[in-house]
């Protein structure tokens, strides 16, 4: 009964995909019973600053083997600041954070500044290295953020949208530790503007990092539901239309995909409701 499910699912988000103003793509998996569908799933996006998840999860990761100080106060040099998303490049005069702050500000507001500070300690070979153990082969960080030279040049922050779903179901595993797992999850439950969010009903609780840049908008989110908290990843590309109508093609296809496990979260094995 669960494959007519999903069959459905995937015949009601097709079209969407299909008639979408550019390429998308789109990975649904419930992290319970592990099933889901996929649109484009393997498909290589950008990954805007949706990459700031594991930048985030490596920074963790040294934080836990005592590599990286977390509460380390960190001045912001002004050579250093890179404009485009966030607040830090706004600030005058010294600007001194704790590393666990900026790395809150990468998250909650995409801050370019704060998340080259956490790039700097997570390392870029690091990260990759971390990818790599978890099995996450497609998502690559290659260059810091606004770094317009290597993005002409093809340097660019990569994933797919069963990575991304991927990479949630892993922090919904308690991996790569326990610690780095409730940690990252922790901060990416945080208040901040995205995409998925506007599919969701008020009061839905979730985790989540969007990202933006010019042809490509995504988002990544690990939903809570009370049986059935699923993961999904929506990633688009060579976009042919406004930024406002590719944010609206994201919220559109996470409010379908809610519909319906809304229903598989109340649904006992044979599709009965049973609360």
């Amino acid at each position: 009964m669960s494959t007519l499910f999903w069959e459905n699912l995937h015949a009601r988000l097709a079209p969407l995909i299909d008639r979408f103003p550019g390429v998308a793509g789109v990975a649904v998996r419930d992290v319970v019973s592990k099933h889901g569908i996929d649109i484009n799933g393997d498909d290589i996006f950008p990954t805007a600053s949706t990459i700031k998840i594991h930048v985030l999860m490596q920074l963790l990761a040294r934080v836990e083997a005592g590599e990286v100080d977390w509460d380390e106060r960190i001045t912001i040099d002004p050579t250093t600041v890179v404009q485009g998303s966030g607040i830090l490049w706004h600030m005058t005069g010294d600007v001194t954070l704790a590393l666990r702050d900026i790395a809150t500000l990468m998250i909650i507001v995409s801050d370019n500044t704060a998340t080259n500070l956490c790039i700097d300690r997570a390392t870029i070979d690091g990260t990759n290295e971390m990818l790599r153990s978890l099995g996450l082969t497609q998502t690559r960080l290659r260059r810091k953020m606004l770094d317009a030279i290597a993005a002409v040049a093809n340097q660019e922050n990569v994933s797919t949208p069963n990575e991304l779903t991927q990479t949630l179901f892993l922090l919904y595993e308690d991996k790569p530790t326990s610690w780095v797992a409730e940690e990252t999850l922790a901060i990416l439950h945080k208040p901040k503007g995205g995409f998925i969010d506007r599919g969701l009903p008020p009061g839905t609780l979730f985790a989540s990092k969007p990202g933006h840049v010019d042809g490509a908008f995504c988002d990544a989110a690990l939903i809570s539901l009370p049986r059935r908290p699923y993961a999904l990843a929506v990633m688009t590309k060579y976009v042919r239309c406004s930024d406002r109508e590719a944010e609206d093609f994201i919220a559109n296809v996470t409010a379908q995909v809610h519909a319906a496990m809304t229903i598989w979260d109340r649904s006992n094995d044979f599709g009965r409701t049973v609360y």
